[in-house]
């Protein structure tokens, strides 16, 4: 078990525990974002939900939450305001 202590450093002592996600997150982080993601990002902004535009890409419901990952990813924000608004910021809309 771990002693209090350890929890509390910082995750470069722990490199070997640091999930997936956060590595993956940070491998996207201040990449381009791809035409589809522009396109699910506008639609974002407009008020579509995930179910809306996957019926307008023909994709599932999956693959547009994958591309929401991604866009979060890239422009390191947590949510879908926060997406466009930053995409604001940097003159992507």
């Amino acid at each position: 078990m771990n002693r209090p202590e350890e929890l509390s450093q910082p995750l470069d002592v722990f490199p070997d525990v640091v999930p997936t996600v956060i590595r993956r997150r940070l491998s996207l982080l201040g990449k381009p974002l791809t035409k589809t993601e522009l396109q699910i990002l506008r639609w974002a902004s407009e008020g579509k939900t995930i179910w809306e535009m996957s019926r307008i890409r023909c994709t599932s419901q999956a693959t547009v939450k994958f591309h929401l990952r991604n866009i979060y990813g890239k422009l390191d924000v947590n949510n879908r305001v926060q997406a466009m608004n930053e995409a604001a910021r940097q003159g992507l809309c």
